[in-house]
């Protein structure tokens, strides 16, 4: 019954509130005090604790009520105490979470806790079952926040699962989820396997789709032996893919060769590629650029269709890894706002290339 007289409290509009009021709201409710006199006990004793707890504060003009053991027939309901509750997380709410979860952020942020209760809530359930099954990031995104980009990409979802996650204390695998690398296209030579546990392997990661065909049909052909592995880098976008070498086989112990345009875009990307996966040590295909730069000329780079600022710092460290004399050609051509394209290099170079091999 106490529940219910604190809501038709709690819903009361006016300062004040009369004892035949409350009555006759719990009648209402399916609670009748005239018909069932046995509720009159509970109901005395409710009031009774109100008074107490600084709920309800009689007036001193109220009469007595003698059917109600001498109750004041008129009260000043104490709202503060209805904005307190509503401070506060239910005691019963925070007894019923896992020790898991880390509830002080929320315990200071009441308004941000009840907008994502039902998530909290739904990641509960997940900390109490053990025999939950590991499923991806995006999967697991789903179940609990209706949305499969909350974790993994939530700038493009509609809610921040990261951040929810964040507050809480807890990790990816906390929730039995785990991040699946985008998968890059690539293609192996017949004895990439087999030299896994031989030698260090070459791989080469090509910037264009048509420059990685044209090695690709020289590979698989073996016009071209010096490439173990080629992966096809898809501009800026391997920097979030090159995870998924792991997936095939490849070995920090590998070396690994970039290979893209000459302007600073393409530089850039082997920059942020390297510094991102560093423990692979990836450099430049050194002799394919000093090819492609041989073959073209100085004389025949491009002027950028879009003009960038240049910031000379950004040139390392892939310039680091060629000669004075190539680092200053490439320093000319970058600051000229120009640009060699890597499909310079083209089918009818191969068995020239297979001389020069991959360094």
């Amino acid at each position: 019954m106490e529940e219910q007289v604190l809501e038709i409290l709690e819903q009361y509009a006016k300062k004040r509130v009369e004892i035949k009021y409350i009555v006759g709201e719990l009648e209402n409710g399916g609670i009748n005090l005239i018909s069932d006199p046995w509720l009159n006990r509970p109901f005395i004793d409710v009031i009774k604790k109100l008074i107490d707890e600084n709920v309800l504060v009689p007036l001193k003009s109220a009469k007595k009520l003698q059917q109600y053991e001498g109750l004041p027939s008129k009260y000043e309901i104490n709202r503060h105490y209805f904005r307190q509750c509503d401070e506060e997380i239910p005691a019963e709410e925070l007894r019923g979470l896992s020790c898991k979860l880390n509830m002080s952020y929320y315990l200071k942020h009441i308004e941000e806790y009840r907008a994502h209760r039902e998530f909290i809530r739904r990641i509960n359930d997940l900390m109490m079952d053990n025999d939950c099954e590991v499923l991806t990031a995006n999967e697991r995104s789903y179940l609990i926040f209706g949305d499969e980009k909350a974790i993994t990409s939530p700038k493009n979802a509609s809610i921040d699962g990261e951040i929810i996650l964040n507050r809480l204390n807890l990790t990816i695998k906390d929730i039995k989820a785990e991040k699946k690398p985008e998968p890059f296209f690539y293609i192996k030579a017949k004895e990439y396997e087999s030299l896994s546990d031989i030698l260090a392997r070459k791989i080469l990661i090509v910037e264009n789709k048509d420059t990685f065909w044209t090695f690709m049909d020289a590979t698989l052909s073996r016009e071209l032996t010096d490439i173990h592995l080629l992966i096809y880098g898809e501009g800026n976008a391997v920097v979030s893919k090159f995870e998924f070498i792991q997936m095939v086989g490849g070995k920090t112990t590998d070396h690994y060769y970039y290979f893209g345009d000459m302007d600073q875009e393409g530089i850039l990307i082997f920059n942020r590629l390297r510094s991102t996966f560093s423990e692979y040590n990836i450099r430049p295909a050194v002799s394919l650029y000093e090819y492609m730069l041989n073959k073209s000329g100085q004389e025949n780079a491009k002027p950028l269709r879009k003009c960038r600022k240049i910031n000379e710092e950004s040139l390392s460290p892939f310039i680091d890894f060629f000669s004075h004399e190539t680092r200053k050609v490439i320093e000319e051509i970058i600051s000229a706002q120009k640009y060699i394209p890597q499909e310079v290099v083209n089918k009818t170079d191969m068995r020239r290339l297979r001389m020069i091999g991959i360094r």
